[in-house]
């Protein structure tokens, strides 16, 4: 696995693209309201959501974005396994953060979460509330973030400390 780091840069650029891209496809779908409806939890609280959503006629933006959001986690997931890859090419074998296979699982089942939390959202749009959809959107976004949180911070923490080691070992002039 050559060139991780250019890979890891290249599917990042890519992901912050389609985030763009999503985004002004979108357009004027208040971006926050994604974030919400990820989090709903309940057929109450996602009947109160999808009510206002069809008062201000974004039903059909928000599906669109559920669509859209289908091939971005596929681009952060990939860019997180590179980016992993780098970091833990960076350390020691035999260093405690050097967890690539871990660390690879948890970019996956960030993943699939992502596809099954979309999966819910589509079906609290198309067939109405209902506590399952709800609750399961709400878990399966709960373990993703929770996933791509302990990535992210695996992968800046071990940044840090190989420029440390790596400063370290650079004489002084």
């Amino acid at each position: 696995m050559k060139n991780k780091g250019l890979r890891f840069t290249i599917l990042l650029l890519i992901a912050l693209g389609w985030i763009i891209l999503m985004r002004n496809m979108t357009t004027p779908l208040n971006q926050s309201s994604i974030l919400s409806f990820e989090f709903i939890g309940t057929a109450a609280n996602a009947e109160i959501f999808l009510n206002n959503l069809e008062t201000l006629g974004h039903t059909e933006l928000m599906k669109l974005s559920i669509y859209l959001d289908f091939i971005f986690p596929l681009l952060y997931g990939a860019a997180f396994f590179y980016g992993s890859a780098w970091a833990c090419g960076r350390l020691a074998n035999d260093h405690p953060l050097n967890k690539f296979r871990i660390l690879s699982n948890m970019a996956v089942i960030a993943v699939a979460c992502d596809f099954l939390e979309n999966l819910a959202l589509l079906q609290l749009i198309n067939s109405g509330p209902d506590d399952t959809y709800a609750g399961a959107a709400f878990i399966f976004a709960g373990i993703k973030f929770l996933l791509l949180t302990i990535i992210l911070l695996h992968f800046l923490v071990t940044v840090i400390i190989t420029a440390k080691e790596k400063q370290k070992a650079e004489p002084e002039l």
